[in-house]
């Protein structure tokens, strides 16, 4: 059947990581070919983006935003083959330390971007494009809870959008793996389906024959390794100097990019992902080197009238850890303020005694140590004050906004079973609510 049942959407998401070379960005803006909206990470600088854009336009991808968040940018955009109708930048709350400057997640301003697309026949789809909080690992300890609360904000927006009666898709760097913490947040509470996971039969375990059995590329898709695979030009160095037995080398990397979807509840047409596959895996032919540090993954969906399998529901025992999380990491926000509160301190108390002894005239000799040292104190005094009593309370105060929120969820779902439990019916010599 040719009708509109048959109608298909072609998505490719690719974190570029265009600092690792510059050869690279004329390649990458090869990639549109075939797709209908694609979204890009850690495209940095604008003469990048409008370079991707460009070349982009030839295979068809005309529409294009680029969004601003933070200091030095989001480096997200989004590039599609039908017309963008409105778009939206949202900088999540939490986003790293602002002493944690190497780092550079807080500068960056990490945030979820969105267009809205109107796809002929079809009507309106949202894309969302995202790159979560890279620092803390990709498991669920509470270095990494600035990650949960992203999780929860991103998954609050995409249920608003599909409130809006619009398909959705969420694409990106996540930064967390398949089961963790994050990931089941985002999908339960977000109701949001994997669509690799929907596609591929699950893997193997990484302990077992079946998957010691795997080349290095049938590893790779079959666990939808995007991040630290030794077939990427990038990664393969760092995974040299892992101790044999490391979780990433028995896998053969990390799966951190995602293709996340789900259609409203009342729509006649339903997204179902036909194909997922990886794409970028082999390194550019003039340069020798891979398109980035992050393999691109693609999914093909079709909008039929088939219902829509339903996500797992969100429930007390996920939620439970995330608050867990959470917790912790408000009390370690708490006792870090406090402790470069005394650095402040501290500080302020040496800029006062260099600032005296400068003045005594036996030491006129050494004033200009005492003044550069003052000066030196006054700063690391602003500094600390900045990020002890500026930045912790910043981060204390929405760690506080997340878990109320959460608390929130988990005794209405608690509130929801009680009810549903006390509503059945006993039919011999029972009782009816």
């Amino acid at each position: 059947m040719q009708g509109q049942s048959q109608k298909r959407l072609k998505v490719l998401s690719l974190n570029c990581c265009t600092e690792r070379h510059a050869g690279g960005i004329e390649e990458q803006g090869e990639v549109g070919e075939g797709y209908d909206v694609v979204a890009l990470q850690e495209l940095w600088v604008r003469s990048d983006y409008e370079h991707v854009a460009e070349r982009a336009k030839e295979a068809g991808l005309v529409h294009s935003r680029f969004f601003y968040s933070g200091a030095i940018g989001s480096g997200l955009a989004i590039l599609s083959r039908h017309p963008i109708v409105s778009a939206f930048v949202s900088p999540y709350p939490l986003n790293g330390f602002p002493l944690h400057f190497i780092e550079g997640d807080f500068f960056a301003g990490k945030a979820v971007c969105g267009v809205c697309v109107d796809v002929e026949g079809v009507g309106k789809v949202d894309v969302l494009n995202t790159h979560m909080y890279a620092p803390g690992g990709e498991g669920d300890t509470i270095t990494g809870a600035h990650r949960v609360a992203q999780a929860w904000e991103l998954a609050r927006i995409a249920t608003e959008k599909a409130e809006r009666g619009r398909h959705v898709l969420v694409m990106g760097d996540f930064n967390s793996q398949p089961h963790s913490l994050i990931m089941r947040l985002i999908t339960t509470n977000g109701s949001l389906l994997d669509s690799f996971a929907e596609t591929h039969p699950p893997p193997p375990s990484i302990t077992s024959a079946a998957h010691r059995a795997l080349s290095p590329i049938e590893a790779m898709h079959a666990h939808g390794i995007t991040c630290d695979s030794p077939l990427n030009t990038y990664s393969a160095p760092k995974l040299r100097k892992k101790r044999s037995g490391d979780e990433v080398l028995l896998r053969g990397g990390k799966r951190l990019d995602y293709i996340l979807y789900r259609s409203p509840a009342d729509s006649p047409w339903q997204l179902r992902a036909e194909s997922t596959s990886l794409e970028l895996t082999e390194p550019i032919p003039s340069l020798g080197v891979s398109y980035s540090d992050h393999f691109a993954l693609s999914t093909t969906f079709a909008f039929t009238q088939q219902q829509q399998r339903l996500p797992d529901p969100l429930t007390p025992d996920l939620l439970s850890p995330a608050l867990s999380n959470l917790h912790g990491a408000y009390r370690a926000s708490l006792a870090s303020s406090r402790f470069q509160l005394r650095i402040f301190l501290g500080c302020i108390a040496a800029a006062l005694g260099l600032t005296v002894a400068s003045s005594f005239e036996p030491l006129r000799a050494l004033n200009w140590l005492f003044t550069l040292l003052g000066v030196i104190a006054g700063a690391g005094g602003a500094t600390f004050l900045y990020t002890g009593f500026l930045g912790g309370s910043w981060e204390a105060g929405q760690l506080r906004n997340v878990i109320t929120e959460m608390e929130a969820e988990l005794q209405r779902i608690r509130i929801a079973r009680v009810d549903e439990r006390g509503s059945v019916e006993m039919d011999d010599g029972g009782w009816t609510r």
